[in-house]
């Protein structure tokens, strides 16, 4: 009956009032939010003499000028400064497509604007109110082929599905600075990602146990990941042969493919892995690598990270699954200058937590469910200055950028879990009483890693990294 209804009022608009195409008005751009758990939001700026605002669209649905559509609204009285339509029944996700036309009268004559399309990116948070004093203000935050408007979602992930238009599925063998003992392989190669439940999954998996590989294939093998390789052909293609094996790990790595930008505050609630030897990557990485490529020359910030032994001791000092770190990474050698760690008497991966990155111009500051636990600011010149002589940081190319260089530039997100490697855990350390078996200047490290297996494939009881959503929001 409603929709009749409204159908009959602009009927009689038309028929009343002049339909005209001059220019004494112009209807200005329609703003549309989609809205989580559900609904719609459909406005336009208030201005003198309009008299009514009339929206009708449908979703995947092509809609013809007159026609009612299934989302309808005749809107009579604007609402701070703005004439605002909301419909918090619609459902809609993301890749939405909405069709929809408005039909405004200003002055006693009637506008349209016809045959517009909204597609659905992201779902926000029903509690921020537009404001018709400029919906648009100002940011810091850059967003590379984007727009950014301040304290609006510029990103959103929900997981509820795996959208390869969003995220690159990466497939290589990583090495230089940590060297991890893996590969990340996409699907089908080896079920390493998938979403479940809601939640974006990512579960490490032993390498021989992979169709077509064996106990002896990571020792005499050969790994040709140049189908779907994501990085470059040297990569793609690794031989066993002495003491260099296989990556005896299979797992997995996505990077947000056409989205970067520049400051802002990234959320992530994420359930992190447990198992010996595991760690998460919770990163922004940078996009053009604008300051080099080597030894973290154009930064990276580790959002949250928890190696995933049940003890690690290190010195006397629990380094395991209850503690978290993260940081500024600018320099292998020197990769605990710009890092900062927080105790909890359980492990982090009990359960999910909200981990929490502020990146601004001026400094970067971690957070967990709320709670600031590290803050990094530049000294001196920059952060630059505080790295001694003996951190080979790349001075010169850092000091044509602000004093936040190398963190001045777009970056993008990355979500992965990792084994072993030389840089996450120290040499020396011991895993509930018993010796890391590898030292990490050893050429055999992976291998006396692998050889291993049994000591720590039995902790692997919860390897996955659940990541439950992703938002980014402008400053």
């Amino acid at each position: 009956m409603a929709s009749r209804a409204i159908g009959r009022v602009i009927f009689l608009y038309l028929v009343s009032v002049e339909l005209v195409s001059t220019q004494n008005y112009t209807v200005p751009d329609v703003t549309i939010h989609a809205l989580k758990p559900k609904g719609i939001r459909v406005y336009i700026p208030d201005s003198p003499g309009v008299s009514l605002f009339v929206f009708q669209g449908n979703v995947n649905k092509d809609i013809a000028n007159q026609d009612v559509g299934l989302i309808t609204g005749e809107i009579t009285n604007p609402t701070n400064g703005l004439w605002l339509f909301e419909n918090l029944d619609v459902q809609l996700k993301v890749g939405d497509v909405v069709n929809y036309y408005v039909f405004v009268v200003s002055d006693k004559k009637g506008y349209m604007k016809d045959s517009m399309t909204f597609t659905v990116k992201v779902l926000e948070d029903p509690s921020s109110i537009p404001s018709g004093g400029g919906d648009c203000a100002p940011t810091q935050t850059l967003v590379r082929n984007g727009q950014a408007c301040a304290g609006k979602i510029i990103f959103e992930e929900t997981f509820d599905l795996l959208r390869e238009d969003v995220w690159q599925i990466e497939q290589y063998v990583p090495d230089e600075p940590d060297y991890p003992f893996v590969s990340y392989q996409r699907p089908f190669n080896a079920q390493t990602v998938s979403v479940q439940g809601g939640n974006l999954r990512i579960e490490p998996k032993l390498q021989q146990n992979i169709p077509g590989f064996s106990n002896s294939s990571i020792e005499m093998g050969i790994l040709d990941l140049f189908s779907g390789c994501t990085a470059t052909s040297t990569k793609c293609r690794t031989e066993a042969w002495g003491a260099s094996i296989l990556p005896p790990i299979v797992s997995g790595r996505l990077t947000s493919k056409t989205f970067a930008f520049t400051y802002g505050v990234v959320e992530i609630r994420a359930k992190l892995p447990q198992g010996d030897w595991l760690y998460p990557d919770i990163l922004l990485q940078s996009f053009l690598k604008k300051y080099g490529i080597p030894n973290y020359s154009s930064g990276v910030v580790r959002i949250a990270g928890a190696r995933g032994n049940g003890q690690l001791t290190d010195r006397n000092f629990d380094i395991g699954n209850k503690m978290l770190y993260g940081g500024l990474l600018m320099n292998a050698k020197c990769r605990d200058v710009l890092q900062g760690s927080r105790a909890s008497s359980r492990p982090w991966a009990d359960e999910f937590h909200l981990y929490a990155v502020r990146w601004t111009p001026d400094e970067i500051t971690l957070s967990v469910d709320g709670e600031e636990w590290a803050r990094f600011a530049p000294t001196g010149e920059g952060l630059r200055d505080s790295f001694s002589n003996s951190c080979d940081v790349p001075r010169s190319v850092l000091a044509t950028g602000s004093k936040l260089a190398p963190f001045d530039d777009h970056f993008v997100i990355t979500l992965g879990v990792a084994a072993g490697g030389i840089t996450e855990f120290p040499d020396d350390v011991t895993s509930g009483g018993k010796l890391k078996p590898w030292k990490n200047t050893s050429r055999k490290a992976s291998l006396l890693f692998w050889q291993d297996m049994a000591s720590w494939i039995e902790t692997w009881r919860q390897p996955a990294l659940l990541i439950d959503y992703v938002t980014v929001r402008a400053l």
